[in-house]
């Protein structure tokens, strides 16, 4: 696999600087992931020419990068328009010089439902997703749209059986990185911990967490907190919940930690004082 940026520490920072270059900045849609980030997660989990899924492809951000990168893509979206919108960035990719037309053709966009999938059993090489927070942010007015869903706990019952079908179609081994953030609701001074039940929900599955990653992004703005103090935080960051399809037989420790000698006599000292 080719060399990342972001490092393996798990608080990954582009900083304020980084900017959404061409063609991502075609259209409005809402909640962009930064495609820096998306770009790196596609280099360091998979290899030129496998088979990428995004399910939740939103306006396409997925398609270009594995495009950019060399990958094939299936991307679906449950609403016309963010298809509309990732089919004008692909047009502006190849209306520009010295284009792949071959390479461009291998990413798909679907109009269809996450949780049904059109794609085969085992046939996807990596999944990478940026799913609804629940009804934090609704893309459409769309009846099946997952982000009209206001209840939260039929939102976590309908999220999994999209990712069923995302279990159903990844080979084995393979990984799936689902990207998310807590609902915050200021008002009744509450936080739906989404990422967590995510986790869960995708243990259940029977797939493990292989990794979890913290994207600091950076907000315009100023911040007013609701209520009174003690106020809750902005939120700055979302939550990339890293999960491999394969089976745990038996759970091997890490080896014990070896102190210096001068630490064991500082912890001896503190135990019997």
């Amino acid at each position: 696999m080719e060399d990342e940026k972001i490092g393996y520490k798990s608080v990954i920072d582009f900083g304020r600087s980084a900017k959404v270059y061409f063609p991502h900045n075609i259209g409005d849609y809402p909640t962009k992931i930064l495609p820096q980030v998306i770009k790196e997660f596609i280099l360091r989990f998979s290899n030129e020419e496998e088979l990428i899924l995004d399910p939740f492809c939103g306006s396409g951000t997925t398609a270009v990068e594995c495009y950019f990168n060399k990958r094939f893509s299936i991307n679906i979206d449950i609403n016309p328009k963010a298809i509309e919108i990732a089919k004008e960035k692909l047009k502006a990719i190849e209306n520009s010089f010295f284009v792949d037309k071959g390479l461009l053709k291998k990413q798909v966009l679907i109009i269809s439902d996450a949780r049904d999938l059109p794609i085969k059993d085992e046939s996807v090489d990596l999944i990478l997703t940026d799913i609804p927070y629940a009804d934090m942010i609704k893309y459409s007015n769309l009846e099946n749209d997952l982000s009209n869903i206001e209840d939260y706990q039929t939102f976590l019952i309908e999220i999994s059986k999209a990712f069923g079908e995302m279990k159903r179609v990844l080979k084995r081994d393979k990984y799936a990185i689902i990207f998310c953030a807590d609902y915050r609701l200021g008002k009744s001074r509450l936080i739906l911990p989404i990422h967590s039940d995510v986790i869960n929900l995708m243990l259940d599955l029977g797939f493990v967490l292989f990794d979890l990653y913290i994207w600091r992004y950076y907000r315009s703005g100023s911040f007013r907190p609701f209520g009174s103090p003690p106020y809750q935080s902005m939120n700055t960051h979302t939550y990339i919940l890293v999960f491999q399809k394969r089976n745990i037989n038996q759970i091997t420790k890490n080896r014990p930690v070896r102190y210096r000698k001068r630490l064991i006599e500082k912890l001896n000292y503190l135990n019997n004082s």
